[in-house]
């Protein structure tokens, strides 16, 4: 085993999260964040590999089961779009006030935003009762299709944006006062 010196230990030291209340919250963000994310895209993943096919197969609509259960789905899709804005927001609104980062980050966050709202729309089109959601389910494969695609393009980019060098921001000392001489 190979021996380990005092600037190895403060080196790991300096990797390691500073554990305090402002991680817990953080930590708190991040998975619920995640949470809300495997909750809608898991619905429609669900949607799409389970209940469209054995509507397909029994040949009839996959309105008919999603008559029965839309207000269920619903809801969920309310609760995670909302969780996901929530802590999407939070979060990037958080790393770009205490790191330095590249502007490119910016452009990342607002491209997933958007993009995330596209997704929302989808979703809560689909589980709503509007005429355009009875043309969109009469479709309905298609747009869950469309949006499981946009949903995978929205986990690259948070994927790519996770991979950024973050360095901490110089902690702020305010202005320094001067006494006249």
């Amino acid at each position: 085993m190979p021996a380990h010196s005092l600037a190895d230990f403060v080196s790991l030291a300096q990797t390691v999260p500073r554990i305090d209340g402002w991680y817990f919250v953080m930590l708190t963000s991040r998975v619920l964040h995640v949470l809300g994310a495997i909750v809608l895209l898991g619905g429609i993943f669900y949607l799409l590999a389970v209940v469209a096919p054995r509507a397909a197969a029994s040949g009839s609509n996959a309105d008919a089961w999603f008559n029965g259960n839309r207000s269920a789905w619903a809801k969920w899709v309310g609760i995670a779009t909302a969780v996901l804005l929530v802590t999407g927001l939070f979060n990037f609104i958080t790393i770009i006030k205490t790191n330095q980062i590249a502007t490119s980050y910016h452009m990342l966050g607002g491209l997933k935003i958007v993009v995330a709202l596209v997704i929302f729309f989808f979703a809560a089109v689909l589980a709503g009762k509007t005429a355009l959601a009875d043309r969109m389910r009469a479709n309905m494969k298609f747009w869950l299709t469309i949006t499981m695609l946009i949903g995978l393009v929205i986990v690259i980019i948070g994927g790519v944006m996770r991979s950024y060098p973050r360095e901490p921001k110089a902690a702020a000392t305010g202005p320094t006062l001067v006494a006249p001489q």
